[in-house]
C-alpha cells in the first residue's frame, strides 16, 4: 500500500511540473515583443505617461469634451490650450509627463498663435490622397511664451491665402516637425522661419507646391533660421525640398553667432537658388544632395553653396552648366 501511494505521488508530481512548464512556455509566447527599429513617438497616455485628447476637423462644432472620437474636440486650438495647462498642474506632478493630440482630418481650418509644452500632436486618418491630416491656415508664436517641447508628427500645413510666412516661431525649445508636409501657396514666401529655437528638429519633411496648382514653391526659402541669441541642437535632416521660384533657397541660415551642435544633413534639394546658404561657420552640414539652376560647373564658395567647408563633408551639387558635372562639396582629393 505504501508503495502504491508513493507511486502516486511521483506520477502527480511528473504531471504538476509538465503543466507548469507548458503555463510558462505559453506565458513567454503571449507576453514577447518584437523590437521595433524604426522610431515611433512615445504617445501619452493616463497609466504610463500623460493625457490623451481627440480633434476631428469633420465634427459639427467644437462642443465635445476631447476625451474620444466620440466627443472629440473641432478645432486643434482647443485641443492644445486643454493640454497645456494640463501639462503644468503640480498635484501629480504631471509637469513630467507628455500628453498627446491625435487630430485627425480631412482638414481644420484656423490660424495657431499658441502652442502646448510637452505635447504631440499626431496626424492621423487621411485627406483625399495625403495620408496625413491637414492643418489650413498660419502658426505664428511670439517669444512672451516658450510653449517647451511641442511635437507635430505627421501633419500637413497650408495657409488659408494669406500669403507670407507659413509656419514663424521665436524661442520656442525643443519644437518638432516629424513627417510632415509644408505646401506652399503662390504667394508663400517661408515655409518654417525660427529664430532662437534650440533643440529644435525638422526631420523627415517635404516642402513643395504638390497638389496646390502652384508650380514655384516657397518664393524665399523653405526653412529660414534666424538668431537674435545664442541657441543649440538645431537638427534639420532627411528633408525632401523643391523651390523653382528663381532666387530661392532651400535652407537659409542667416545668422553667424556662436552656436553649438547644430547640423544640416541627408537631405534632398533642388531650387532656383542655392540649395543650402549658411552664414554660420558653426554648422555641420554632410550628406545633403543638392541640385540648382546656377551653374556651378566650376567649384567655387558662393557658386551653388555657401557654408563653412571646415564643418561639411560629403555633399554633392549638381548645376546647371552645359558639362553637367557634380562636384563634392568639400572636393574629393
Amino acid at each position: 500500500m505504501k508503495k502504491r501511494i508513493g507511486k502516486i505521488s511521483i506520477v502527480a508530481l511528473l504531471v504538476l511540473v509538465s503543466i507548469l512548464m507548458i503555463i510558462s512556455v505559453f506565458m513567454q509566447a503571449t507576453t514577447a515583443r518584437t523590437i521595433k527599429t524604426v522610431f515611433i513617438p512615445q504617445t501619452g497616455n493616463v497609466e504610463a505617461q500623460g493625457d490623451v485628447w481627440y480633434v476631428d476637423g469633420n465634427r459639427p462644432n467644437d462642443g465635445g469634451a476631447g476625451t474620444s472620437w466620440a466627443d472629440a474636440y473641432q478645432l486643434l486650438s482647443t485641443a492644445m490650450l486643454v493640454s497645456h495647462n494640463d501639462i503644468a498642474r503640480t498635484a501629480d506632478r504631471q509637469w513630467a509627463a507628455r500628453n498627446t493630440i491625435y487630430v485627425k482630418g480631412d482638414s481644420i481650418t484656423e490660424d495657431l498663435t499658441k502652442l502646448a509644452q510637452k505635447t504631440d500632436i499626431i496626424g492621423v486618418g487621411s485627406n483625399n490622397a495625403f495620408d496625413k491630416a491637414s492643418l489650413i491656415g498660419t502658426i505664428t508664436i511670439t517669444s512672451g511664451t516658450n510653449y517647451a517641447g511641442c511635437r507635430f508628427y505627421n501633419m500637413m500645413f497650408q495657409d488659408n491665402d494669406a500669403g507670407g510666412v507659413l509656419i514663424d516661431v521665436d524661442g520656442q525649445s525643443g519644437l518638432q516637425f516629424q513627417n510632415c508636409l509644408f505646401l506652399a501657396e503662390a504667394t508663400d514666401t517661408v515655409g518654417i522661419k525660427a529664430s532662437d529655437c534650440s533643440f529644435m528638429v525638422i526631420n523627415e519633411c517635404e516642402f513643395s507646391a504638390v497638389g496646390t496648382g502652384n508650380p514655384v514653391g516657397f518664393t524665399t526659402a523653405s526653412i529660414q533660421i534666424d538668431e537674435d541669441n545664442l541657441f543649440y541642437n538645431v537638427k534639420i535632416t532627411n528633408n525632401f525640398i523643391m523651390n523653382q521660384d528663381p532666387g530661392s533657397i532651400g535652407i537659409d541660415w542667416n545668422e553667424t553667432g556662436q552656436i553649438t551642435g547644430c547640423i544640416i544633413a541627408d537631405n534632398y534639394i533642388y531650387t532656383q537658388g542655392m540649395p543650402i546658404d549658411c552664414e554660420n561657420d558653426y554648422v555641420m552640414v554632410t550628406n545633403n544632395m543638392m541640385m540648382t539652376e546656377i551653374d556651378c560647373d566650376t567649384y567655387a564658395i558662393g557658386t551653388g553653396f555657401d557654408f563653412d567647408l571646415s564643418h561639411a563633408s560629403n555633399n554633392v551639387l549638381m548645376g546647371s552648366g552645359s558639362g553637367a558635372l557634380a562636384n563634392w562639396v568639400p572636393p574629393h582629393e
